[in-house]
């Protein structure tokens, strides 16, 4: 059973959530009717997961999505306005950063931010040197406290999927190349001063994504579980579970990892999914909604982020009495544990014994997706939207516009290379004009020395003075034994 009509489409996307629309948008952006293609949607409507708790806010830093916006005359606010409440200074959940403490913290904190700066560095560089030293290791030369190697393994965990000990150092650098900045990672994950937010929600920009590409362009309760390459007409079979077969030129995967691995490639290629270790610290997500009574402790309105890495959580305050979040954990922790886990984390930090005794307590858990490498195509005609990027991550708004912007770059270098431009290929790779900022001569200098190293120069002058006074102090003995043997 084919699809109606027989079409052959220049691009089918597997997948209509936020980057699967932006794929299809910058297709018809560019192509207008020259390029047809097909979104097959899984579910009944699209937009994927828009609504989580990922998807709540932008920074000012999102290039990809505030352009997007912008195209479309969607109307941005910040947060803190559309609450109509503004918290007194001492009140503010912001002031809870991953570095507490007053000494220790604020060296945490200042050798966190020089590794970023390193790190992002040597992402944008031309040429990534080759490094195949363990990333895990890597942090333990270049840190001093444990309060910033937290901080890195468990950005490097939610960011690819993968632990530290998993990873080479070179790994980790093309991957924040593929997507942003650590710095503008981590400043959208703590945001304190502006969060974004769409005036009208968020479903105005998928309602404006779809009249953009046009809901005709769309087949709902279309689950893939096949695609086959073939040698007729170098086409590409896509079949769903309806029994349906969809032909295309090049296909865009615009869905999930997981959703990946349920697909079944034919003929089959290479294993590209790189399991993740079971045993390294993390291996599922739970979201949580969490209601109380916060007029029992205090009147609060909008108050930023909670970003925790040492504990392993991030929340934010969605409205009055009304925290939601992600909590990582391992799989063998009971739901029980999860939440007895969450409300005592959030009462110590936040000062709020109320939360103990929350009025109302909902997670939904999840596994965490995790890193798979693939190269840019499969045998040129398969383009998976989140390569190098399908972690937990991606389902941030800029995230999921930059996936389906670099498919869409892709896939039209397969069909109408003719219309891709310089500009284009900068956003595919989405690096050096947009996320990475250029390092002054002082920046560089100052990401060349770390704590860890001068606590080993350190230790080297202590021995060294140590071995100076020893031998200096035997010298002295040896001479005055000799002075009063002379007498």
């Amino acid at each position: 059973m084919s699809d109606d009509g027989g079409t052959i489409f220049d691009v089918l996307i597997v997948g209509a959530g936020l980057s699967g629309l932006c794929a299809a948008k910058r297709i018809r952006d560019k192509c207008c009717s020259q390029v047809n293609f097909k979104l097959l949607e899984k579910s009944t409507r699209a937009g994927g997961q828009f609504d989580g708790f990922q998807s709540r806010w932008i920074t000012s830093n999102n290039f990809h999505i505030i352009d997007l916006c912008r195209k479309l005359d969607i109307e941005l606010c910040e947060l803190a306005q559309m609450t109509g409440l503004v918290p007194c200074r001492t009140e503010k959940l912001r002031d809870i950063d991953p570095w507490q403490g007053m000494i220790f913290g604020t060296l945490a904190k200042i050798e966190t931010q020089r590794l970023m700066t390193e790190i992002d560095s040597c992402s944008s560089t031309r040429f990534i040197v080759d490094d195949p030293l363990n990333m895990d290791t890597f942090l333990e030369r270049k840190l001093l406290l444990d309060e910033s190697k937290d901080f890195f393994r468990f950005i490097i965990k939610i960011s690819c999927g993968f632990y530290p000990n998993e990873l080479c150092v070179t790994d980790w650098y093309k991957f924040c190349r593929s997507m942003s900045s650590v710095r503008n990672v981590y400043e959208t994950l703590n945001v304190s001063g502006t969060h974004l937010v769409a005036l009208l929600g968020w479903n105005e920009l998928v309602e404006k994504l779809l009249r953009a590409i046009g809901e005709d362009n769309i087949a709902y309760s279309s689950i893939v579980t096949r695609v086959e390459l073939t040698a007729e007409e170098d086409l590409v079979l896509v079949t769903d579970g309806n029994g349906c077969i969809w032909r295309g030129r090049t296909v865009i995967c615009a869905t999930p990892c997981d959703d990946l691995r349920r697909i079944d490639f034919a003929p089959s290629c290479p294993s590209f999914f790189r399991q993740p270790n079971p045993n390294a610290n993390i291996t599922h997500v739970s979201n949580f909604k969490v209601y109380y009574e916060s007029s029992i402790w205090k009147d609060h309105g909008f108050s930023g982020s909670i970003f925790l890495p040492s504990y392993r959580i991030l929340c934010f305050e969605r409205e009055q009495g009304l925290l939601e979040g992600s909590f990582f954990h391992m799989e063998n922790v009971s739901e029980f544990e999860v939440k007895h886990a969450i409300l005592h984390i959030l009462s110590l930090n936040m000062k709020c014994r109320s939360l103990l005794n929350a009025v109302h307590f909902e997670s939904k858990r999840q596994i965490l997706p995790f890193y798979f490498e693939v190269p840019p195509t499969f045998h040129r005609r398969v383009i998976f939207a989140s390569s190098n990027a399908s972690c937990w991550y991606r389902g941030f708004i800029n995230g999921s516009v930059q996936g389906g912007i670099k498919a869409a770059i892709l896939a039209l270098l397969e069909v109408r290379p003719q219309t891709i431009t310089y500009e284009d290929v900068t956003d595919m790779q989405c690096i050096h004009f947009k996320y990475f900022q250029r390092c002054s001569s002082l920046e560089r200098v100052w990401y060349s020395v770390n704590l860890s190293s001068v606590r080993r120069f350190v230790a080297v002058a202590a021995t060294m003075m140590a071995a100076f006074v020893m031998l200096f102090g035997i010298t002295k003995n040896v001479t005055g034994i000799s002075e009063f043997e002379t007498e």
